[in-house]
């Protein structure tokens, strides 16, 4: 009896480990399918949802891409359509296109206008101040006695002069195109100052004996106040050379000579040429007026 007992307790132990084995593979199974299901159900809603996120994001930044190389195509095209205006020798024109495009162009453009603005004002404010300079420079010259001149340093100021009106754009007083009838303004004021001057200096150069002290006091007057910014640098050359000769024959008590009878006639072939061209121009300008105003011939519509 005792040996049939010990020959069954290994068979016993066997089959409870078998068990517990079987039990083990069950719950493993259960949980291979829960998991398993689990991972697909959060896979099927997280990859859709990963993949309408990823798809949106790009078409946002493609359409952010589209927004802003329109924006830059816009913006070389109205640079490409102002481009006369950008060049424009008016530098107060420019200054006024660059101010607009500082407030209205996109980001990213804004601080280049603004520099570009900055830029101008400054040619501008220091052209300004040059020009005013030299003017000032003009005026003490024109105070001097005709023998105290330098007409190397008189022709420099007048060079430097025009390319400082030249570089911001305004046009010297004796080269206005402005249409005028009245002696207020430039063109009227310097026709009835050049017809003056020219007439008085014919008298002075065919008075027979002492020069007329009126036409004398005249003639000074005219030369340190009234033509000055009216005057051309030519003609104001030729008024210098004059002065000169009218001292020299003054302080002789000698009559008019050839020479003062030759510059006359160059202080008045100068005047007939400058006031020819001033007179052409404004023909032009006002025929360009005319034209721009004159309405656009509509065509007849079928009947």
């Amino acid at each position: 009896m005792e040996q049939d007992s010990t020959t069954d307790q290994p068979a016993t132990i066997s089959s409870a480990a078998e068990l517990d084995f079987r039990r083990y593979e069950a719950r493993l199974g259960v949980w291979k399918v829960v998991l398993g299901s689990f991972i697909v159900g959060l896979a099927g809603v997280l990859i859709p949802g990963a993949i309408s996120f990823y798809t949106a994001y790009f078409e946002n930044v493609r359409k952010e891409t589209e927004i802003r190389l329109s924006q830059q195509a816009a913006h070389q095209q109205y640079i490409k359509d102002f481009f006369t205006t950008a060049i424009n020798q008016d530098i107060e024109l420019r200054i006024r296109f660059a101010d607009y495009f500082a407030n209205l162009s996109g980001p990213g453009q804004e601080q280049l206008w603004k520099n570009y603005l900055e830029d101008l004002q400054k040619l501008r404010d220091g052209n300004r101040k040059l020009i005013n300079d030299l003017e000032k420079k003009l005026v003490d010259f024109k105070k001097m006695s005709p023998d105290q001149i330098d007409n190397a340093e008189f022709d420099r100021i007048n060079r430097e002069l025009a390319w400082a009106n030249l570089e911001i754009g305004y046009a010297p007083t004796e080269r206005s195109t402005v249409i005028a009838s009245a002696d207020s303004s430039p063109i009227g004021k310097k026709v009835r100052l050049y017809k003056e001057t020219t007439d008085l200096v014919q008298r002075l150069a065919s008075a027979n004996g002492a020069f007329e002290l009126g036409d004398l006091a005249r003639f000074w007057n005219l030369y340190r106040k009234d033509l000055i910014g009216v005057e051309s640098p030519q003609f104001a050359r030729i008024m210098i050379a004059i002065g000169r000769r009218l001292e020299s024959l003054g302080a002789s008590n000698s009559p008019p000579d050839a020479e003062l009878a030759r510059l006359s006639e160059e202080l008045a072939s100068i005047s007939r040429q400058e006031l020819a061209d001033v007179s052409q121009a404004a023909v032009q300008q006002q025929q360009q007026q005319q034209q721009q105003q004159q309405p656009i011939p509509q065509e007849s519509q079928p009947q």
